[in-house]
């Protein structure tokens, strides 16, 4: 079953098929840790339940884990997006049938990896970049040469028909059709409940907040944001699926300038759990280690500006609603962000 979704003006391409071939699993030395925050993936064994970040080597098989993403589509009445010349079914193929042979026996846990290349206007890929590595080098390697390697594709046009590059990101995700997410586990003490570490911290220093921009191609960028928690300070993970108010999130103002993606990446990646107290009294994802964020930014004008933006979170257990504005400009081509009126 094929299936493409538009998410914020991004094409993802999922193909979904089942899982075959040999499963290859992780060696069952060592437990995973019982502490929430604490957990190594490749100290698990074959039976072990764990969510992403981290990928169940087996997932290679299957068709559903490969996805292609137009990081920006061509939107103007006219223009069209590039396209693999055989058909999503066919793309996926190629990269699977590339990716299945170097997933060895024994390889252990993966991180989901991305990389990030551009289709020019002749059709083929180029401007390769390994933005997030497997955590396997030599898996990392032959992801790019399946990207390089790939057949000519059709190139994007503009309104006037003419052929232009196109930017794109292929990842691996944990989605094979036989793998389910794991229960949330309940917290037998409340995150609430948990002793602070240093109360004169958490009360008057909860956390540092650092953030700069890296860029990653033309007209593409990483905004790369650092939470440091002090004295056993926490705050809501953007990754919680329910809503809350003080959840940790970033936004620009609305302009033509730049565009902020909502995908983001969580290092390390929260889990979810079931909090009991009554502030929660159901699932959440507690962020309560230092943490960094990278979210994509994509500029779209070469002229001078200067636009506003903010963090919001609700740190705990101080519990104030934290606002954090910074400024981004462009000068002469060159990208800067700041904090601003801090």
């Amino acid at each position: 079953m094929k299936a493409t979704t538009i998410i914020g003006g991004v094409t993802v391409i999922l193909v979904a098929g089942a899982l075959v071939g040999t499963i290859v699993h992780s060696s069952d030395e060592g437990a995973a840790q019982a502490a929430i925050t604490v957990f190594d993936p490749f100290a698990a064994g074959h039976g072990a339940m764990v969510q992403e970040p981290w990928l169940n080597p087996s997932v290679f098989h299957s068709d559903k884990a490969y996805m292609v993403a137009a990081i920006a589509s061509q939107t103007d009445a006219g223009a069209s997006d590039a396209s693999f010349i055989g058909g999503d079914d066919r793309l996926v193929a190629h990269l699977k049938e590339r990716m299945v042979p170097h997933v060895v026996a024994g390889i252990g846990w993966l991180k989901p990896p991305v990389v990030h290349f551009v289709v020019d206007e002749q059709g083929a890929a180029t401007r390769l970049q390994l933005v997030k590595t497997s955590g396997n080098e030599d898996l990392d390697a032959q992801l790019l040469r399946a990207v390089s390697g790939m057949p000519r594709w059709n190139p994007a046009e503009d309104a006037g028909g003419r052929t232009v590059a196109q930017a794109f990101e292929f990842k691996v995700v944990q989605a094979a059709c036989d793998q389910q997410a794991p229960a949330a586990p309940t917290l037998k003490v409340s995150m609430y409940d948990v002793p602070l570490t240093d109360r004169e911290a958490a009360m008057k220093h909860p956390y540092d907040i650092e953030f700069e921009l890296k860029q990653t191609g033309a007209g593409m960028y990483t905004l790369i944001t650092t939470m440091k928690l002090h004295g056993g300070s926490f705050y809501v993970s953007p990754n919680a699926r329910r809503d809350f108010k003080g959840k940790f999130h970033v936004e620009v103002a609305n302009h033509d300038h730049l565009v902020l993606e909502d995908g983001f990446a969580e290092t390390p990646r929260s889990m979810e759990v079931v909090d009991p107290h009554p502030f929660i009294d159901g699932t959440v994802n507690w962020v309560n280690v230092d943490t960094r964020f990278e979210h994509m930014l994509t500029v779209n004008s070469s002229e001078d500006f200067e636009i506003g933006g903010k963090y919001r979170f609700t740190i705990e257990p101080k519990c104030t609603l934290e606002e954090v504005p910074f400024i981004i400009r462009q000068r002469a081509g060159v990208l800067t962000i700041e904090k601003w009126k801090c």
